[in-house]
């Protein structure tokens, strides 16, 4: 979503990109790095048709009316702030010198008037110089006028430059595989029992990382790329661990674009975790240091998600990859 500022002279200062994500339900957050992203309600999750245009014309016009009441708001008082310290500088700058000149001028043509009045004829007369001395006046007295307008800025309306849809992958693979397809619990639309494998993988890896003497913190809610920031205790060193759960018998974990790139940006720090959960109790995670590794070349920008097979994580867990 595109915001700008315009001044008064009709002339654009300043444009912002912002990103939201709003659910179907009308809640909006900052959606980092993703395109603005709408997510469906769990009724909806299930329908066959989606109802694309309907929904997108309620998400644009529920967006439009945060960015009007929210996000121009506070982009025109950055604008303004920066702007007004700009235009101060310049005013300052303007006023010190004409008025430096224009009392130079005056006190020349009194000089002038004076060598006049004695007989004496000066290469410059008194009439020229006031005239000089009068029209810098008047460019002064205009050029204020003119920076005094310039801190008239006001918003133009946001414009929608972009929208992703977002449904579940179970979803999308139940339409594939038909409605008979034997979907595990953490792969399911059920939105609560993936929450609790989702909850069962956390917790084993908190629960790993305190063994290990490390200071475990979840971040899952930040969108950072990875789910837990766990700090050493000897040395201080960060370790950024993704978490996935999935059941015993799963042959595959997706990874996002977003999780990809976190972890080729700091190879050394970022750790994939998998968690098998069976009956909603996890088994001990298997480590993966150095994930990118498994990940293949980096994400193109239009590509979301990726899916790893489990097996090449254990084998590269144990260095057999």
């Amino acid at each position: 979503m595109l915001q700008a500022i315009r001044a008064a002279q009709a002339v654009r200062t300043a444009r912002i990109l912002r990103t939201v994500r709003t659910t179907g339900l009308g809640t909006l957050t900052a959606a980092g790095p993703a395109l603005l992203r709408l997510v469906l309600p769990r009724d909806q999750q299930s329908s066959q048709d989606l109802p694309h245009q309907r929904l997108r014309d309620r998400a644009h016009e529920h967006v439009r009316a945060h960015a009007i009441a929210d996000l121009a708001p506070r982009h025109l008082a950055e604008v303004k702030d920066r702007r007004w310290s700009e235009i101060g500088k310049v005013e300052a700058a303007v006023k010190e010198r004409l008025r430096r000149e224009i009392v130079y001028l005056q006190r020349r043509a009194l000089e002038v008037e004076a060598e006049e009045r004695a007989g004496r004829k000066p290469r410059l007369n008194s009439r020229n110089l006031r005239r000089q001395c009068e029209a810098l006046t008047d460019r002064l007295e205009l050029r204020l006028a003119d920076l005094e307008r310039q801190r008239d800025v006001v918003p133009l309306p946001p414009d929608i430059c972009g929208a992703a849809l977002v449904v579940p992958a179970a979803w999308l693979a139940r339409q594939e595989a038909g409605a008979g397809a034997d979907l595990g619990p953490e792969d399911s639309a059920d939105a609560d029992a993936r929450a609790e494998v989702e909850a069962a993988a956390m917790n084993a890896v908190m629960e790993r990382e305190r063994a290990l003497g490390h200071e475990p913190r979840d971040v899952s809610a930040e969108d950072r790329g990875y789910d837990i920031e766990s700090r050493e205790a000897g040395t201080g060193r960060l370790r950024f661990i993704e978490v996935k759960g999935r059941r015993t018998d799963a042959r595959a974990v997706t990874v996002t674009r977003n999780e990809m790139l976190a972890a080729y940006n700091a190879r050394d720090a970022c750790i994939l975790a998998v968690a098998p959960v069976e009956h909603g109790i996890a088994q001990e995670p298997i480590y993966l240091p150095d994930p990118a590794r498994v990940f293949g070349p980096e994400p193109g920008f239009a590509e979301v998600s990726r899916a790893i097979s489990v097996e090449v994580i254990r084998r590269a867990a144990v260095g057999l990859v």
